[in-house]
């Protein structure tokens, strides 16, 4: 049985969501599971070297890209909530580990690589999960989801097709949150600007809740909305879509 063909996939939890946001993980797995897709974690995960690859420290990033592909192998397909860490293992792994595994290897490890949202639509082929929130909400395509992991409106699709939400987005906002690598720390007022742009955006459409496929930018966003007073709350699509 081709892996294409199989009912078990590997799931791979950002270290940001494994951190912080556990819940999320789970609901990651619950979503999966309600399609019937046996879900594998491996317990050793840590990171998949992104942030390390955008602070110039390339031997720890080749480190843990190593450590992933030698964990997830290139059979299964794998899984990833958070478009930033699969467009990135997508889009370098393959440079970066060039002498350390056959190339037939990297390009199939590349080729089972799927956010969670697109693996869900464009793999699975399923529109609607059956799920239901009330809610307004403001969903924020990323530049990860706009450019280094481009989902062809996968998240979009099911938020739609989500009993009783609202969904408020922007096709002509190309705007970042400022959570790129170090930016916040060399440019914090830049930064701040990016994010309440985007907060102030959701806010005036009636939104209370902001949606995203990237775990980083929600927290980014997160910590302003906190820092300003701003009623609005942030929320994880896998969350969304694990509503009953």
């Amino acid at each position: 049985m081709s892996s294409e063909d199989s009912n078990i996939i590997n799931v791979f939890i950002p270290c940001q969501m494994d951190m912080f946001q556990t819940n999320t993980a789970f609901s990651v797995m619950e979503v999966l599971s309600k399609l019937n897709i046996h879900c594998q974690y491996m317990d050793e995960q840590t990171c998949c070297g992104r942030r390390l690859f955008m602070e110039g420290d390339m031997d720890s990033a080749k480190t843990l890209a190593t450590q992933v592909v030698d964990q997830l192998g290139t059979v299964q397909m794998i899984v990833i909530p958070d478009s930033s860490c699969a467009g990135f293992m997508r889009s370098y792994y393959r440079s970066m580990l060039v002498n350390t595994f056959q190339s037939t290897e990297l390009t199939k490890f590349k080729n089972h690589i799927f956010e969670l949202c697109d693996y869900i639509v464009n793999i699975r082929k399923v529109e609607c999960l059956g799920n239901t929130f009330c809610h307004r909400v403001y969903y924020f395509k990323s530049c990860s989801a706009r450019n280094l992991y481009p989902q062809n409106d996968a998240a979009e699709i099911l938020l739609r097709n989500t009993a009783g939400l609202d969904l408020e987005t922007d096709n002509d906002y190309h705007g970042c949150c400022g959570a790129h690598g170090r930016f916040p720390n060399s440019n914090p007022q830049a930064a701040e600007k990016m994010a309440l742009d985007i907060l102030n955006k959701a806010y005036n459409s009636g939104s209370r809740i902001i949606t995203s496929t990237d775990i980083h930018c929600l927290q980014m966003l997160d910590a302003y909305a906190s820092k300003h007073g701003i009623d609005i709350d942030v929320m994880h699509i896998a969350d969304i879509l694990n509503g009953e």
